[in-house]
């Protein structure tokens, strides 16, 4: 139900864990020469006091103020301040103007869409202490014993009630949970704080009045998630490939199977390949076209001889539609991915090590040429700087490193170099490769594929 103007709803969390809701009538207009501020049990106390006010006799009723009071309550609100500056009105605008303001035209969107605004709910329906309350607003509402009365952090001012410590507030709150919310890891929480700072960084677009509102997340403090956000560097060994490889081949749809494959050998994200359609094969198998990645750009996938194979072979599930490889749901094949690694002791494999693996191979790959390997090697903490002074050559086509980073759908080479890159020296790999396959050979034998693998792999390392 939408409250008339002036209402708002207001629920706070006391100490015994139990919940009230009070309605609160706020009054700041130019002709209410006076400040309200009044809290009723129901909403219809609040409707007839708010029609009170807007009476000549209602105001002087409510308020008996002296001449001088009046004249400070005017220079104090000499603007009308019946505006809405709530964190929730404009974390609504928000969700508006920047993340539903396109059609959902591909899964990728409408599930980016849907993630950010339950990012900005959460936000918005988290509690926090309220530093503004003042004594007589706890006394009207009954409060006046509560130590801490608490508030939805979407009913804070934006311009004058939100500031780093309660931001400090907000984090300390989500990490530690309450009865209404969870706990939560630190790292989820950092993308808490990138939504509220987003908020803060459209305000000018929204009200040029609030140009010099400074944004809270800037000043929190920095200790209270230091260290938290870890960069996961996780990839699979080969003896960890070829034992994935074997849990995912017996799995009973054989869907699951070729979505991770094609993810170990084309370093593309899940959702990029679950909504995969037969379509965006171009040029003969030759690259795949993605219209809308991650960042919001397209990009194209070039396939390798082995990815060529895979793809041409390939036949789309018998239910799919729309032109689509598979049948899987995002959410769906991540459940199911996630409870068959858990079933065979592989909890610690996640989904996104697949694209890292590949991603390791394809630059560990490179050769000389390959300035990824030669900065990790000796340590520089840039690969840009090291290109910078020490290369001017520009890269292109599958075969060069920029023309990987571009398949792989990360254009700046850092965010290859300090996520996704694990050095795989080659030699040493091939003979634990060689291991391997001897090893399978006795066990249960070797296809065609993995005996022309294991002849060319010997005959290598005898050169």
């Amino acid at each position: 139900m939408k409250l008339p103007r002036g209402i708002q709803k207001i629920t706070w969390t006391n100490a015994d864990k139990s919940v009230t809701t009070k309605y609160r009538v706020r009054i700041s207009r130019k002709d209410f020469k006076g400040k309200a501020n009044n809290y009723f049990d129901n909403l219809q106390e609040a409707k007839s006091f708010l029609q009170l006010s807007k009476l000549e006799k209602g105001k002087e009723l409510i308020y008996s103020i002296t001449e001088e009071e009046r004249l400070n309550q005017l220079l104090e609100f000499q603007r009308d301040n019946n505006e809405n500056y709530t964190f929730g009105y404009f974390a609504n605008m928000y969700l508006n103007d920047y993340v539903f303001n396109r059609p959902p035209s591909t899964e990728l969107i409408k599930r980016n869409q849907s993630m950010k605004k339950a990012f900005i709910n959460r936000i918005c329906s988290t509690a926090i202490a309220d530093r503004y309350i003042t004594y007589q607003e706890k006394y009207d509402m009954g409060l006046d014993h509560e130590p801490i009365v608490y508030r939805d952090f979407k009913d804070f001012d934006i311009r004058t009630e939100i500031k780093p410590i309660d931001i400090n507030n907000y984090i300390r709150t989500r990490l530690r949970g309450t009865k209404q919310a969870r706990a939560v890891l630190p790292v989820s929480v950092a993308r808490e704080l990138t939504f509220i700072s987003n908020v803060y960084n459209k305000l000018i677009y929204f009200d040029e009045k609030l140009e010099g509102i400074k944004n809270p997340v800037r000043d929190y403090d920095k200790s209270l998630l230091q260290n938290t956000v870890n960069i996961r560097k996780r990839i699979l060994s080969e003896e960890e490939e070829l034992n994935f490889l074997k849990v995912i081949n017996s799995y009973s749809n054989p869907q699951l199977a070729n979505i991770c494959k094609l993810s170990l050998l084309t370093s593309m994200r899940k959702s990029e390949i679950v909504f995969l359609k037969k379509s965006q094969i171009r040029d003969n198998y030759k690259y795949i076209h993605l219209p809308i990645t991650k960042s919001g750009k397209s990009r194209e996938v070039y396939l390798d001889e082995v990815a060529r194979q895979f793809l041409i072979t390939l036949t789309p599930a018998e239910k799919a539609k729309d032109g689509r490889y598979f049948t899987y749901s995002n959410s769906g094949f991540s459940r199911v991915f996630s409870k068959l690694m858990e079933k065979n002791d592989m909890k610690d494999i996640h989904f996104h090590d697949l694209r890292r693996t590949k991603i390791s191979k394809m630059l560990s790959l490179g050769g000389n040429d390959n300035t990824i390997l030669i900065a990790k090697l000796l340590g520089f903490q840039s690969v840009r700087k090291f290109e910078e002074i020490h290369t001017g050559e520009k890269h292109s086509g599958l075969n060069t490193q920029a023309g990987m980073l571009s398949s792989q759908g990360h254009a700046s080479i850092d965010i290859n170099f300090k996520h996704y890159f694990n050095p795989v020296f080659t030699e040493v790999d091939k003979i634990k490769k060689v291991n391997l396959l001897k090893a399978k050979r006795k066990l249960e034998g070797l296809n065609t594929e993995e005996e022309k693998e294991l002849l060319n792999l010997m005959i290598e390392l005898q050169d």
